[in-house]
């Protein structure tokens, strides 16, 4: 936290917040946060443990451990950017046969196959939002199309 601490004096944009972490509006959290929230939360640690541990909100650790969860990273999302991806007939079929295999799978557990599996990588495997389970439902045959 030394680090944040030097930024924000020089910046000047930043503060302390509620559990006396300190941080600078706008800017994301440095990458070695980051990787210990993810850290304590494989350790089993939950996240409001990990709020207090580290000093950062709640939110911040729900929003860095879902990003984690859906795509793979701690990187920060672009603020601004492309499109939403849309997954190529390859993954669809892909996903059908998963499907197939298993009506029960979970939507991470499709995605670390597609990725394990070297359908995907962390650039082009789907991200998995309302959206884009909607867009499988319309391709997939209704049987193997409600993806969990």
């Amino acid at each position: 936290m030394v680090f944040c601490a030097a930024v924000v004096s020089h910046i000047g944009h930043g503060g302390v917040n509620q559990l006396g972490g300190v941080f600078v509006n706008g800017r994301p959290l440095p990458d070695v946060v980051r990787t210990r929230i993810v850290e304590l939360a494989h350790q089993g640690v939950r996240p409001c443990d990990i709020s207090r541990q580290l000093r950062v909100s709640h939110g911040c650790v729900s929003k860095i451990l879902g990003r984690y969860y859906e795509t793979g990273s701690i990187k920060p999302g672009v603020i601004g950017g492309s499109k939403p991806k849309v997954a190529t007939p390859k993954v669809v079929d892909k996903i059908a046969d998963y499907k197939r295999q298993n009506p029960t799978m979970f939507a991470w557990e499709i995605r670390d196959r597609l990725l394990a599996e070297g359908v995907c990588d962390n650039d082009t495997v789907p991200r998995w939002s309302r959206r884009c389970n909607s867009i499988f439902q319309s391709k997939l045959p209704p049987a193997i199309s409600s993806i969990s």
